[in-house]
């Protein structure tokens, strides 16, 4: 059985990989001193999951399964951008006011991790994309 390696394939694990760094991150972030008391926020849960789920029914599944696998790769990005748009909406007074007001070592360690989750959630939504555009498992 040689499965060969695809350009789909590829952009479907960095996508995923950067999905779970930017859950993780999230998670961080919402543990923080500073972003603590906004709790976590059930609709970037919800979204960072069900994109998670569907990357990864794309690689193990996809292209072997019925029709209905087709809307994975388009369900991953549009669930990520939601997650991303919806906690950068959540966290940009806070980072306003970290960079003017409270502008100190803990406070921007804090910031940090915001920033890291909403990067890494925005480029795996782009790069989620991009891999919708090709195959992942090469047809026999």
């Amino acid at each position: 059985m040689n499965k060969k390696i695809t350009a789909g394939m590829i952009t479907s694990c960095i996508a995923l990989i950067l999905s779970i760094v930017g859950f993780v991150a999230y998670i961080i972030n919402s543990n923080t001193a500073y972003f603590s008391n906004l709790g976590k926020n059930p609709t970037v849960i919800l979204a960072l999951l069900i994109a998670i789920v569907a990357l990864a029914a794309w690689v193990f599944i996809g292209k072997e399964s019925p029709a209905w696998t087709d809307i994975l790769p388009v369900i991953a990005p549009a669930c990520l951008f939601v997650a991303g748009i919806t906690l950068l909406n959540t966290r940009i007074n806070g980072m306003a006011a970290i960079m003017t007001f409270t502008n100190n070592a803990q406070n921007m360690s804090d910031m940090s991790s915001a920033i890291v989750a909403i990067v890494a959630i925005v480029i795996a939504a782009i790069i989620g994309i991009v891999s919708a555009f090709f195959d992942v498992k090469k047809a026999d």
